[in-house]
């Protein structure tokens, strides 16, 4: 039997195919958003990004060093460590503000530890926090920590030392968070601003080529399993996920609902739409990467590694002369 459709039907079929094909295509345009200036991008980024990630590194390590005080049995002393640890990859992602000026790197996340000073450390038997300014950087911090807790049974002196250093780490926490609260309550001016938001993209760029080369790369190089970072935990994935997802938050946020504090919702404001698509697909294809990245698997290691060195390009030579920033490096890493 023969169909005649007639002009209604014909439109009622056309409108019918495209809304199936819209709704196969999940991902939504990009559109321009609100436009933000120098000064929104700075006050937001602290507010919604650095100020919140700052509390739960203070809440975190402040655990770690009130349950070392009271043991450094195994299981509950690493996972506090782990938290903590964690916590601080997300901040320190982006180093800036305090965290920069601070060399807090330096303090909390000296890397890699050096044991043989670790133990001349815990023999000095350092008695609070005055005296243990006359230790050496690598001898203290989280991979110091790491390297204590993770002993097969921390004697009682190397148990002290931990608590110290876990109350150090804790302290730093609280000045950082302070600082960058302090810096959310300024009265951001646009010439104030404008440096602030260069200094930022440029840590950013830092940032990528940190995990890429430091982080993943380098050791990945070395072949020798004590160079992967937080290997003598066995954290390394997850450090890796924690510090991109620190970069991934300042770089995108939470989504297009939650973009005000991020790149991204400055590129959408600017009316830089192809680059903040650019930076979506980037910023899709690195978190599916990272997410997979295993020592014990090369190629993903790899690809990971290739993965950030073409976010880095595309934060070097478009997102960059697009906001008309140069791109600068630090020696935040603290090493």
């Amino acid at each position: 039997m023969t169909v005649l459709l007639d002009r209604r039907n014909w439109l009622a079929l056309g409108l019918g195919m495209l809304c199936s094909a819209a709704r196969a295509d999940t991902k939504p345009t990009r559109v321009a958003a609100p436009a933000l200036t120098h000064s929104d991008f700075v006050r937001n980024g602290l507010q919604l990004h650095f100020v919140p990630l700052a509390q739960a590194f203070v809440q975190s390590s402040t655990a770690l060093s009130d349950q070392l005080a009271q043991s450094c049995s195994a299981t509950t002393a690493h996972e506090a460590w782990r938290r903590a640890m964690l916590d601080w990859e997300r901040l320190a992602a982006v180093a800036v503000g305090p965290l920069l000026e601070r060399r807090s790197a330096r303090a909390v996340d000296f890397w890699p530890t050096r044991p043989a000073m670790v133990s001349a450390a815990v023999q000095t038997q350092p008695q609070n926090l005055q005296a243990l300014e006359k230790i050496g950087a690598p001898a203290k911090g989280l991979p110091a920590l790491e390297w204590l807790l993770w002993q097969a049974a921390p004697n009682a002196d190397q148990c002290a030392y931990a608590t110290l250093l876990a109350s150090a780490c804790a302290a730093e926490a609280q000045t950082l968070l302070e600082e960058f609260q302090a810096l959310a309550q300024r009265d951001w001016k646009e010439d104030i601003a404008l440096p602030v938001f260069q200094e930022w993209v440029g840590q950013a760029v830092g940032g990528l080529e940190q995990l890429r080369w430091k982080k993943i790369g380098k050791p990945a190089r070395s072949a020798r399993a004590s160079d992967w970072p937080r290997g003598t935990s066995g954290s390394t994935r997850a450090a890796w996920q924690a510090e991109w997802d620190g970069l991934q938050h300042f770089l995108i946020g939470t989504g297009r609902s939650g973009e005000q504090g991020s790149l991204n919702g400055y590129l959408a404001g600017d009316n830089q739409l192809a680059l903040s698509a650019q930076l979506e697909t980037t910023v899709e294809q690195l978190h599916a990467r990272i997410k997979a990245a295993d020592p014990a698997r090369p190629a993903t290691v790899a690809a990971a590694v290739q993965s950030l060195a073409q976010g880095k390009r595309l934060m070097e030579d478009k997102i960059a002369p697009a906001l008309q920033t140069m791109v600068g490096f630090s020696d935040a890493d603290g090493d």
